[in-house]
């Protein structure tokens, strides 16, 4: 069976941002910070995935999916500029680490699982710049293979690490669902 993978994306800029402000708490890894549903946490969360799984929704915080029984789905997190370190711009990476069931759950799909996937990573040589240069690196998946048809309600926790010292600054989580068809 194929597996969906689905990327989320998350302002971690802004969403920093609005913790300095004094908009947002930071929370902690037993109390992450709620970012919402719907059009609360579209200001911060962006999920895609292939178009041709993506039902509606593809780009926001809430993504319907478009799923056969025996298919995995499978997730992933990363930010605009993780890894990206100059004087200008604050570097942070995500990390998902907390998956609970909201409605819907049980009967529909497993319990996704991490696991360290190796990646590849092809980007411009500096001496030529239609020469791709090979960076490989462990990636953090969390997959669950879907069992039934209907539609999930669930939370996703994460945390932001400033990439320039590891430290962990903030738990967040929001509550997306899945519409399996």
């Amino acid at each position: 069976m194929e597996t969906i993978d689905i990327l989320c994306v998350v302002d971690t800029n802004f969403l920093m941002k609005q913790v300095n402000e004094g908009k947002l708490s930071a929370g902690t890894l037993n109390s992450p910070t709620s970012l919402g549903s719907w059009n609360d946490s579209d200001s911060y969360i962006f999920m895609i995935c292939d178009g041709q799984y993506a039902s509606t929704k593809n780009g926001t915080s809430e993504l319907a999916v478009n799923a056969s029984v025996g298919n995995t789905i499978r997730w992933t997190i990363t930010d605009p500029s993780t890894g990206l370190q100059d004087n200008q711009t604050q570097s942070y990476c995500s990390i998902l680490y907390n998956f609970s069931s909201g409605t819907g759950y049980g009967g529909i799909i497993t319990q996704p699982e991490m696991s360290s996937v190796p990646a590849a990573l092809y980007y411009n040589s500096e001496s030529e710049v239609t020469q791709p240069t090979l960076s490989a690196y462990m990636c953090s998946a969390w997959a669950s293979s879907v069992l039934n048809i209907g539609n999930v309600q669930y939370n996703w926790s994460f945390q932001i690490v400033d990439s320039a010292t590891g430290a962990t600054v903030g738990y967040f989580t929001w509550d997306p669902f899945i519409n399996i068809s």
